[in-house]
């Protein structure tokens, strides 16, 4: 109480005062005794909580009407969404919004799980809630292979498949499922037990080492195709059944520079919707 009335510039007694009719007017009790000094009730912090993010919104609003310096915000991006896609269309962002500094934060686990402390998230899988999700892409998946796989005999049509569902109950999902939309079988492509890892990455830079063919966002494979590091294994490409989303707090989705930077997202992802990539 004797911090927060040297910092108001009035006496302790005004202080709580003032508390005593906050109280009052809400009807909760906000603060009570604790040991010689007070500390906050459950209600009391609860509405510390929110009306700090509150505050903190009213001065980044003040700060973007009157121009007062730079803004930093954080943006917690996934290991294939980041470098894939993102990273290809940021020239437009800075120049579209140069009053906004985007710091990338990359993950390879989902952020909203792990405590990542970020501004704002786009994740592909399982969503917290509090958040708002925005869709921005679904992900399209391709099958490629190194040069020199694809330059083997026509009757070693059989490869090792690399697999990024590794899990117990769902090991090689990513190909059953490609297998089904193609109409191919399993049995007549793969050659011996599925190639394990976890990620995207991890899979396009195995195949780009001839280890196996991998099934990856478009997207990723994109560059690496015309670069002539990889060659699509088969034409299809097939839904995954995964939309990227924008994640913002609820109680912080209306802040100005946050709604910059999801209305930009919105509308450079929106070019891609409803179009099957062609690569």
């Amino acid at each position: 109480m004797k911090l927060a009335a040297e910092d108001l510039g009035v006496t302790q007694s005004a202080v709580s005062h003032q508390i005593r009719r906050f109280s009052d007017a809400i009807g909760l009790q906000l603060i009570r005794k604790s040991g010689r000094g007070i500390a906050l009730t459950p209600a009391g912090e609860k509405l510390g909580t929110r009306l700090s993010s509150a505050l903190a919104g009213l001065e980044d609003l003040v700060k973007d009407v009157v121009g007062e310096g730079r803004q930093t915000l954080q943006l917690a991006v996934c290991s294939s969404f980041g470098p894939g896609w993102l990273t290809e269309k940021l020239e437009d962002f800075y120049s579209s919004v140069p009053e906004i500094d985007l710091e990338l934060r990359l993950y390879a686990q989902n952020p909203l799980y792990i405590n990542e402390v970020a501004d704002a998230y786009v994740v592909a899988d399982e969503l917290k809630a509090g958040y708002t999700a925005i869709p921005l892409k679904d992900e399209f998946l391709i099958a490629v292979e190194a040069p020199e796989l694809r330059r083997a005999p026509a009757q070693d049509s059989k490869r090792r498949l690399i697999t990024t569902d590794v899990g117990r109950d769902n090991l090689g999902q990513d190909w059953i499922d490609f297998c089904r939309m193609t109409g191919t079988s399993l049995s007549d492509i793969q050659d011996g037990s599925f190639r394990l890892c976890s990620h995207y990455l991890l899979a396009l830079e195995l195949a780009k080492a001839g280890q196996g063919v991998a099934l990856v966002p478009d997207f990723l494979a994109r560059r690496e195709i015309a670069s002539g590091n990889v060659f699509t294994f088969h034409d299809a490409i097939i839904p995954s059944g995964r939309t990227y989303c924008l994640c913002i707090k609820e109680t912080r989705v209306n802040e100005v520079k946050l709604k910059k930077l999801s209305d930009w997202l919105v509308a450079v992802a929106g070019k891609d919707a409803g179009v099957v990539p062609d690569i």
